[in-house]
């Protein structure tokens, strides 16, 4: 428990077996003034900036003052008696803490706070307003994460988002230490506690409490003050978000999916079950022209409701919202620790999840098909994918790059209906290369070739088209590919390989393909294996020039491409026999 007091004009806490020496906080008047005027504050921010030590010294402030705080956190009949002396008093607020100072005594105890506001923030708030109706503001202290629950109801509230300042880190540090080792030693300490940026305050006041003398380096003290912040913000995390084995699997999956856009991190953190609705669906979706009415209306039934509840499993829930929320070093530096040791305790380990299976559940659900089309198209013309039903995948205004590769690898996702749309690069983006023939892949050609000649085309994405029509096209059809692979800004190494080869069989002038395979792929083994011996300059040429941007940094890859060079030159039989290469590795 706590307890206040004042000593000579100074405001004392105790924390657990400790005093703790209690310093103003900037936000201390705006706070009060807020209060007296009677609006209702949440006070958010990272943990350990000062949030808990705000709200407890404006409580006591009233208390001296002959004022009432309302703890609404009690139970039901000490929050009537509350309400009772409130309304005796001269003026009263009421005040919730999910992680009230009191905690970094004993997290294990205090925890129950935020463990009330995960499962009843409702029931809080429900008090809160009734405490609002009878005339009496209301404050709410929430980290940053936390603040995620229940946050349609918060915007009930000002918003006062508290930040640690370096002043007052040192300050605290100062008047907690029982050794006083100097301003320089109080500096030094305040500027490191700085660059944390979050904890500042628990830091401080720990770092202080653990000197016992002056040669103890700044750097030392600060870091043990560190370890102490991130154990208790552990046990925290536990308590909050792994309580039981059970939520422990959904917290470590959420961890570990937590960089994908949510609407994918909601599906990675039930995988399993996507895994079998996905399959289901595409089962179903396979059967729908192949059978007649009505059995065929059946089916499709049968998908839409398979359908719906992927789309449940998409919508973020609080803890992933709260989760993927910037929340500093330190603190998730505590989640990971919670989830290592959790994973160990109930034996789970996060899955791997098929990222190319997320985004197919994503767009089969959604029905956005189209959206998925254009999206590639616009990827293929160098333009922003994040159209209609794609747009929620996107991050910062942007498809990320491990989504585009999952879509387009091994080739463009295919969720067995094509896009409805009936012209352009979008049509042919729903089939793959040997289901439209050397027509379409004339078309390809011909929309890419275009959209070269004035910006950056990405030819990842009709990859199929481009080798079909480099390998198995008329010599106009091929004459069109290589001009296209010539032209473009994105081309994967395999196709640029290809083109070579493609080049040298059509008599093709192949050099400004030789620089730019040179310069984005740089091996020759690819070459070599499509062409041989008939490549043989080519494969000279490449080979060595690429031995020579290897050579300082990893001389046994430039071996290995002089050998390959070599070998196009006619003398693989020697290759073989010495390898030289190998004796460098």
């Amino acid at each position: 428990m706590h307890l206040f007091s004042r000593r000579g004009g100074e405001l004392q806490m105790r924390l657990g077996e400790r005093e703790v020496a209690i310093v103003n906080i900037p936000l201390m008047k705006e706070l009060e003034k807020r209060l007296s005027s009677g609006e209702s504050v949440l006070l958010t921010g990272l943990h350990g900036v000062g949030k808990s030590v705000l709200a407890l010294t404006i409580a006591y402030s009233a208390l001296e003052k002959g004022g009432a705080v309302i703890d609404l956190a009690s139970d039901t009949s000490n929050f009537a008696e509350y309400l009772r002396i409130a309304k005796r008093a001269k003026w009263a607020f009421a005040v919730f803490d999910a992680v009230p100072l009191q905690f970094y005594a004993e997290p294990e105890i205090w925890s129950e706070y935020a463990t009330l506001w995960r499962d009843n923030c409702n029931r809080i708030l429900a008090r809160a307003e009734y405490v609002r109706k009878n005339g009496y503001p209301v404050v709410i202290v929430l980290p940053f994460d936390l603040a995620e629950r229940c946050k349609k109801e918060l915007r009930l509230y000002d918003n006062i988002v508290v930040t640690a300042e370096e002043s007052i880190a040192g300050e605290i540090f100062a008047k907690n230490s029982d050794v006083y080792c100097g301003e320089d030693y109080v500096k030094e300490i305040s500027s490191r506690i700085s660059q944390l940026g979050e904890g500042m305050y628990y830091i401080a006041y720990s770092a202080a409490k653990s000197l016992e003398f002056c040669d103890e380096h700044p750097a030392n003290l600060v870091e043990k003050a560190k370890m102490a912040y991130v154990e208790k913000l552990t046990a925290l995390a536990k308590a909050v978000y792994a309580p039981s084995c059970s939520k422990a699997k959904a917290f470590i999956q959420t961890l570990h999916s937590r960089g994908l856009p949510p609407p994918l991190a909601s599906l990675a953190i039930y995988y399993e079950t996507v895994e079998v609705k996905v399959r289901t669906l595409e089962k179903l979706i396979s059967l729908i022209n192949k059978l007649p009415d009505p059995h065929k209306e059946y089916v499709k039934i049968l998908a839409l409701q398979t359908a719906e509840d992927l789309k449940k499993l998409m919508k973020p829930h609080w803890h992933l919202r709260a989760l993927s929320r910037e929340l500093g070093p330190l603190y998730n530096e505590a989640l990971t620790k919670a989830s290592e040791e959790v994973a160990v305790q109930c034996g789970y380990k996060p899955s791997e999840v098929s990222l190319r299976n997320l985004v197919k559940a994503y767009v089969i659900a959604h029905e956005a098909n189209n959206d998925l089309a254009k999206a590639l198209a616009a990827i293929a013309r160098g333009g922003n994918p994040c159209l209609g039903k794609i747009k929620p995948l996107c991050v910062h205004g942007a498809l990320p790059d491990v989504i585009i590769k999952a879509i387009l690898t091994p080739e463009r996702l295919s969720v067995e209906l094509p896009p409805s749309l009936k012209s352009g690069l979008e049509y042919y983006a729903g089939f793959r290369a040997e289901e439209v023939g050397e027509r379409g892949w004339i078309e390809v050609l011909n929309y890419l070739y275009e959209a070269s000649e004035g910006g950056r085309t990405d030819l990842r994405v009709f990859k199929d088209y481009i080798d079909a029509a480099l390998r198995l096209g008329s010599p106009i059809t091929k004459k069109l590919a290589l001009a296209t692979v010539q032209n473009s800004y994105i081309v994967p190494g395999e196709l640029l390989a290809q083109a070579l080869v493609t080049a040298v069989e059509l008599g093709e002038d192949y050099g400004a393909l030789l620089d730019k395979y040179i310069e984005a792929v740089g091996d020759a083994s690819l070459i070599y294996e499509k062409c041989g011996a008939r490549c043989a300059n080519i494969v000279v040429e490449v080979g060595v020039a690429s031995a020579t941007k290897l050579a300082r940094k990893t001389p046994c890859l430039a071996l290995r491409q002089l050998e390959i060079a070599l070998a196009g030159a006619g003398y693989s039989d020697v290759i073989q026999k010495y390898s030289p290469h190998k004796a460098c590795l």
